[in-house]
């Protein structure tokens, strides 16, 4: 089961050239957020609701060193959060984010 990372293009570019990606969310949270494919849709229409040019990236949770399951918002399954920098080596696929 691969877990999501939802970005902007622009991240992902950077992150391909430097090998990690570690977008201002990380140094702001303290953690990437990712989701499951259950939790995708819930996720899109909270936090990128109207946001275009974003990637989903289908990242391998096995190649991840410090990923947490967290309870981010009370009622709701527990989210997975990566603390520190995604590899970009443990990303399986990225694809643009359909509207």
């Amino acid at each position: 089961m691969s877990l999501l990372h939802i970005t902007s293009a622009e991240a992902w570019a950077e992150a391909q050239q430097s090998g990690l990606h570690a977008p201002a969310m990380l140094v702001q949270d303290g953690f990437l957020h990712l989701c499951t494919a259950a939790q995708l849709e819930y996720v899109l229409g909270r936090h990128f609701a109207g946001r275009t040019g974003l990637v989903l990236l289908h990242v391998d949770p096995a190649q991840l060193d410090d990923l947490r399951w967290e309870v981010s918002e009370p009622g709701r399954d527990a989210f997975p959060h990566l603390y520190g920098p995604l590899p970009v080596a443990a990303v399986l696929q990225a694809e643009p984010v359909q509207p």
